[in-house]
């Protein structure tokens, strides 16, 4: 089981699933036609990332071409500082 942390101004994340039907009538959405989300939970923050914690939601840049790895046998995404929008209150 690999474990990731990130260094200088890196975030790691663990991207939210993107929604698989459409509110409640339980319609699927293929795949294909799925949007994909801009939100994740902060997993890891590398040691130069200043007023962003683990634990909390962001908003990130959909357009980037984020790194993708594997934290803990699942797939996460690491993203620099500034490709994060807003954190997001709960």
């Amino acid at each position: 089981m690999a474990t990731i942390r990130p260094i200088g101004d890196r975030i790691l994340i663990k991207q939210h699933k993107p929604q698989e039907t459409y509110g409640s009538t339980g319609i699927y959405i293929p795949e294909s036609s799925q949007e994909k989300d801009d939100r994740g939970t902060v997993v890891a923050i590398g040691d130069e990332v200043k007023g962003i914690y683990e634990g909390e939601v962001v908003l990130f840049n959909q357009f980037i071409q984020p790194v993708k790895v594997h934290h803990m046998d699942e797939e996460h995404i690491l993203l620099k500082q500034q490709d994060i929008w807003a954190i997001q209150d709960v």
